[in-house]
């Protein structure tokens, strides 16, 4: 009877050993963590550049200034010639190159190098502009006509000139 006793034994502790086998082999696969069934599809990652808006810094930088004596409304773009004598508004149109918010534009209007105090406006930019236009302009009142001479136009950040311009009404 011995004899079986040990040939049992054997069995018992083969049977454990294959168990043991068995649950590492389970306990490597899990570890893994990979628990995805293997027909899923995992997507390649890829860069994708990220626009972020970012304020726009330094000071106004505006093109050189279109003289004309009519504006789209909406773009304040220059549509017409420039001024003549018999036109009733001068205006100075200005393409946007870079304009931060905040930015204070100063216009000083001046006729044959006389300032004209008067018709000087100023304005305050709202939001961060890198395209379009930007007009400034003095209008005739009464029914005669703009005197000959040069009128012109500097245009400043409150300190700095921006842009100085000028045009000849024959």
């Amino acid at each position: 009877m011995p004899r079986y006793l040990g040939i049992d034994r054997l069995r018992r502790l083969g049977m454990l050993a294959s168990t043991l086998i068995v649950a590492c082999g389970l306990l490597v696969a899990c570890a893994s963590g990979d628990d995805r069934p293997e027909n899923t599809k995992v997507p390649d990652a890829t860069e994708t550049p990220v626009e972020v808006a970012t304020a726009l810094t330094g000071s106004p930088r505006l093109g050189e200034a279109v003289w004309t004596s009519a504006i789209e409304p909406e773009t304040n773009a220059p549509i017409a010639i420039a001024p003549q004598r018999s036109d009733t508004t001068i205006y100075a149109v200005f393409p946007i190159e870079s304009l931060p918010a905040g930015s204070q534009l100063v216009a000083s209007w001046y006729f044959n190098d006389t300032t004209l105090d008067s018709l000087n406006s100023a304005m305050r930019i709202d939001q961060d502009r890198v395209s379009g236009w930007i007009e400034f302009h003095i209008e005739r009142t009464g029914s005669d006509p703009w005197p000959n001479g040069e009128y012109e136009i500097v245009l400043t950040d409150g300190t700095n000139e921006l842009q100085r311009a000028m045009v000849s009404i024959p």
